[in-house]
């Protein structure tokens, strides 16, 4: 009976009233994934002389010691157009990557990127891996400011049996209106200028607003927004991990960091 009840209350269609109606709402969910490795989308900017720096663990060896796995990493632009996709099979234990404008085909923008592990061995069922990484953002050629992961976002299987319809989303759950309320826990006005960056973890649209104003996201797209208007900010939306990605700064100084 406690089974059945479970399978009722966490089916598709119950997840969705008790989001609607913010009865014990699902944020998020991994129910009946097994066998993936997820990945945040993850920002990268080549704009305004940014350059991104990646950091990131071979998980699978640090865990498992499997020594024979490889990371790909997929990048696409803030309108989830796909620029390219790198596979990397050497992998050390800790490994890096540098995202310029040169890296990207020149292209002088932003966007979001995706990091999928993958082996070919035999591993547990119930195996979910997920690289909150370390990615660092550098204006001008100064130091780096990082952050990690922020949203899990896209999903694949681990044993490398993959196509295009193979990378899948919605972990993170959106309801039907905006009535999901996140305050920033920050005061804005004393910076020179402040952005905030959102990128959409499911394949439907998300509708927000900051304070006042209102926006739009397709699936897979992101979107980098001014605030320096603004002294503090209220987001409502009907997506109920709506997280963003903060930059601030001050004279020739940046900060970077999630809300």
């Amino acid at each position: 009976m406690k089974s059945l009840v479970d399978k009722i209350i966490n089916n598709n269609l119950s997840v969705n009233l008790r989001n609607l109606f913010n009865i014990k709402p699902v944020n998020l969910s991994l129910r009946n994934l097994n066998k993936i490795s997820i990945s945040d989308a993850f920002l990268w900017r080549t704009d305004t002389d940014f350059n991104t720096i990646f950091h990131y663990t071979d998980i699978l060896s640090l865990f498992y010691k499997i020594q024979d796995s490889f990371v790909e990493i997929h990048f696409y632009s803030k309108k989830n157009e796909k620029i390219k996709i790198i596979k990397f099979d050497k992998l050390d234990l800790s490994n890096k990557l540098l995202i310029n404008s040169k890296y990207l085909n020149g292209i002088c923008d932003y966007g979001v990127f995706y990091i999928y592990h993958f082996t070919n061995r035999d591993l547990p069922k119930d195996i979910i891996i997920s690289n909150r990484c370390y990615s660092g953002y550098s204006k001008g050629e100064n130091l780096y400011s990082y952050i990690h992961g922020n949203t899990l976002a896209k999903y694949c299987k681990i044993d490398n049996n993959t196509d295009e319809s193979s990378y899948k989303s919605n972990i993170i759950k959106k309801t039907i209106t905006k009535n999901q309320i996140y305050k920033v826990q920050k005061l804005f006005k004393d910076f020179d200028k402040s952005e905030l960056f959102f990128a959409n973890p499911t394949s439907g649209i998300i509708n927000f607003s900051i304070n006042e104003d209102n926006y739009k996201l397709s699936d897979g797209c992101s979107i980098l927004i001014d605030v320096s208007k603004y002294e503090t900010i209220i987001i409502k939306s009907n997506c109920l991990f709506l997280r963003p990605i903060i930059f601030s700064y001050k004279n020739q100084f940046m900060d970077v960091h999630h809300g």
